[in-house]
């Protein structure tokens, strides 16, 4: 894979810096038909960068069983800033595929000792509702909706309880103490999905069963007051401290 990361950058002045597997693959849900979603971050052409006109900040490549997704260093900090669940999972993906950063554990320690558990909980809980409705209408009822659904809801409560949630499915699982009827849906979801394609339907017998557990755990969210995070400025001072020390290195 970091071939063909560095074949994409080949007639490009951009400097490729982070890239890892995102997604399924990165869970541990892969279907035999999953895509490889490699995420990640770029440094913009020095000209580019310097130049007064505003560049396009996210480069997106589809070819075949490859989905790739770059952002410039300014965006994906931007959205780290802002404790965006979706870079932060990324800075925390153990599938790397590229990595031209200095002192990388230590920034990745340092973003997670600051992030905002109150973004983590907002996001994952309209992540879960919005699968959920698709569900619900019957739009696209398939193990690997349902799946991430279920998988939104038990980050969310992790997060309400500020505990970050873990990547790896197995993992996530383990941060609880009891296998509430969730777990067990979503194990059996989760066993089904690798089983078959990524847009297989699921069974008539079991979208009400599936339904109404979810719809159940949901409820037990509307009295949940999630806290925020005081280290706002110290997530800030890590980000442009590190921001500088990429550029400095890179730009000079």
């Amino acid at each position: 894979m970091k071939d063909r990361i560095a074949s994409l950058f080949m007639d490009k002045s951009e400097i490729p810096l982070f890239y890892i597997e995102s997604g399924s693959r990165l869970w541990g849900i892969a279907s035999p038909d999953s895509d490889f979603d490699v995420r990640g971050f770029h440094l913009p052409a020095k000209t580019n960068y310097f130049d007064f006109k505003k560049q396009r900040d996210v480069w997106e490549v589809m070819d075949g069983e490859l989905d790739f997704v770059s952002y410039d260093l300014d965006k994906m900090f931007g959205l780290l800033q802002k404790s965006n669940p979706t870079v932060f999972e990324w800075v925390r993906a153990d599938l790397m595929y590229w990595n031209e950063l200095p002192d990388w554990d230590t920034f990745r320690s340092e973003v997670s000792e600051n992030i905002n558990f109150k973004a983590l909980y907002y996001h994952y809980h309209s992540l879960a509702k919005s699968h959920f409705y698709k569900l619900e209408s019957d739009q696209k009822f398939t193990y690997k909706v349902a799946f991430y659904c279920m998988r939104g809801l038990l980050s969310a409560e992790l997060a309400s309880r500020q505990v970050v949630p873990e990547l790896l499915i197995d993992d996530l699982f383990k941060q609880f103490n009891t296998e509430s009827e969730v777990i067990k849906l979503a194990k059996a979801s989760l066993e089904r999905k690798r089983q078959q394609t990524e847009k297989e339907e699921i069974k008539e017998e079991d979208k009400q069963k599936i339904i109404q557990g979810i719809k159940a755990y949901l409820y037990r969210f509307e009295s949940i007051t999630p806290g925020g995070s005081s280290t706002q400025a110290k997530l800030d001072r890590v980000l442009t401290n590190y921001s500088v020390q990429i550029k400095s290195m890179f730009y000079a």
